[in-house]
């Protein structure tokens, strides 16, 4: 670990917090083709990414109205997939981490571009609502993590170089750049090819297991 002033652990949360690309996907097709009538690929939904979804579907449809439809339908495929696709609930090795991180006194935040809704729904499905200080989420209007990344630091009063974020694509990356703060990028739940490409840009951390990710919180509570 490169320094020992850290007091926050901030956390993503599609595919960092939980594998959710079917979950997500399936419930962006069920929501555009109930409102369009036809469907879409997800080359299409990918290249519309950055805002929350609701401003994802806006930029698939053109039509804001149409897109706040399309969102109520998505978050209803989403609560109802997610009981089926996760009947086992939240995996118990990395909720004894988070708990680890709280019990150590640390601040343990989630900051998200997804909706406040959806995240909301999966927080108290996977009964994890208690354990998160506070949620930062997504914009209909475009990606807003370094902004909601100086606002944890104004909310918290905290520098920079005492948050470490956990994210799993490049753009994560480059949103901690843009605010200097250490971005740990994790690819648990990311493909073998997208694993090469974190590896090869973060400069910081990489998080490849759970044990991984324990070890680092480890770590910092030693230096703590």
């Amino acid at each position: 670990m490169e320094n020992n002033k850290i007091k926050a652990f901030v956390f993503d949360f599609d595919n960092t917090l939980l594998a959710s690309d079917e979950l997500v996907g399936i419930s962006f097709f069920y929501g555009y083709k109930k409102v369009m009538g036809k469907d879409v690929t997800l080359k299409e939904i990918v290249k519309c990414y950055g805002p929350e979804e609701a401003g994802v579907f806006y930029g698939l449809i053109k039509d804001e109205t149409k897109a706040k439809e399309a969102y109520k339908y998505y978050l209803e495929k989403y609560e109802e997939l997610q009981k089926e696709l996760f009947k086992d609930g939240f995996d118990k090795k990395y909720l004894n981490i988070l708990k680890k991180i709280k019990d150590n006194g640390f601040k343990l935040l989630l900051l998200t571009g997804r909706s406040l809704k959806s995240t909301e729904i999966s927080l108290d499905y996977f009964g994890l609502s208690d354990l998160f200080e506070k949620i930062y989420s997504g914009s209909f209007y475009g990606v807003n993590k370094p902004d909601n990344l100086r606002k944890l630091m104004n909310d918290y009063a905290l520098n920079n170089d005492e948050i470490v974020y956990f994210g799993d694509t490049l753009n994560d990356i480059k949103s901690c750049n843009e605010v200097n703060v250490n971005c740990a990028s994790f690819g648990v739940y990311v493909s073998d090819k997208n694993k090469e490409e974190l590896k090869k840009n973060n400069s910081y951390k990489y998080i490849g297991t759970l044990d991984d990710l324990s070890n680092f919180i480890d770590e910092a509570i030693t230096l703590k």
